[in-house]
């Protein structure tokens, strides 16, 4: 006795049939949305790591400038290291502690949005184009990673929404300027 030959089910035997004649690994999905769902984890993880690496080397440019025995040197290299490490924490996500303070105040809740993000980026890039050689290297690169990011969301949404929050006024939609919405009075 065969168990998929039976005259009863003979729809079985040709699915059974016709399956196991695939040169499909069996546990291989039909679907190209694993994937796409793999390329994009990648693409975000990828950002993910740039910008913490980024962030990083930013940190290292702003300490180096604070070294000198100048106040303002001191000042602005301070303000900028300090201004990365919360980035940083962003970017990556964790310590736990410090994500959980940032995301109960409202200024660090904007920080897991783009238009935070991009902010914050903008001032960390002025304050390292002071910084010499290096500092204007790393404003650059700080630039054009945040404008990658920006042409990633044009290009790839989900990539994008799972890199971002949505803040109240992107969730909502509502980009109209007082007293033109679109013909109502």
């Amino acid at each position: 006795l065969e168990p998929f030959s039976t005259p009863e089910n003979p729809r079985l035997t040709f699915c059974l049939g016709s399956f196991i004649h695939s040169k499909r690994h069996p546990l291989e999905s039909t679907h190209t949305s694993t994937a796409i769902m793999s390329s994009k984890h990648r693409l975000t993880r990828s950002f993910r790591t740039l910008s913490a690496l980024l962030y990083a080397l930013n940190i290292v440019v702003a300490v180096h400038f604070a070294i000198k025995p100048l106040y303002l040197d001191i000042l602005v290299g301070a303000l900028t290291a300090i201004t990365c490490i919360i980035m940083l924490c962003v970017a990556v996500e964790a310590p736990s502690p410090v994500v959980s303070r940032l995301e109960g105040s409202k200024f660090g809740e904007n920080l897991f949005t783009f238009r935070g993000r991009y902010m914050a980026d903008l001032l960390i890039a002025l304050f390292l184009f002071a910084m010499g050689v290096w500092g204007i290297v790393m404003a650059t690169i700080t630039l054009v990673l945040i404008f990658g990011i920006r042409f990633l969301g044009v290009k790839q949404p989900d990539a994008f929404n799972e890199i971002f929050r949505q803040s109240d006024i992107e969730s909502t939609g509502e980009y109209t300027l007082d007293g033109v919405d679109g013909g109502a009075a």
